[in-house]
């Protein structure tokens, strides 16, 4: 990596990690949550953000895909690793819930004998 590679990663950029539509250099913001990319090519095709689950870059449309299928309402990161609370398992929920490894939010979960 050169100077300008070194001094783009020191601020938010070049993440060494290639984009799977034009294979551009994917930016890793600083700002954003982690695993998250960002294509700047203006003429790629692609959706040009992308997120790292288990190693592979994944698209927004098919986001937690790989890993169990349930995504968080909030933030749209995968549950996997969250949390999870059965009805009346913390004294007053009457749903089944998970709450979010990344923003911490309640994702209720349907189909585990909740009160109707």
């Amino acid at each position: 990596m050169g100077f300008f590679g070194k001094l783009l990663s020191s601020i938010g950029g070049g993440s060494g990690r290639s984009c799977p539509d034009c294979g551009e250099d994917l930016w890793a913001d600083s700002g954003e949550l982690s695993g998250r990319y960002e294509c700047h090519n203006d003429s790629c095709t692609g959706w040009r953000v992308y997120f790292d689950e288990g190693g592979m870059l994944v698209d927004p449309p098919n986001r937690g895909k790989s890993g169990g299928g349930r995504t968080c309402r909030w933030c749209q990161s995968a549950l996997s690793g969250g949390t999870s609370y059965l009805p009346y398992e913390d004294g007053s929920n009457s749903h089944a819930y998970i709450v979010c490894p990344s923003c911490k939010q309640e994702n209720i979960q349907h189909g585990f004998g909740e009160d109707d």
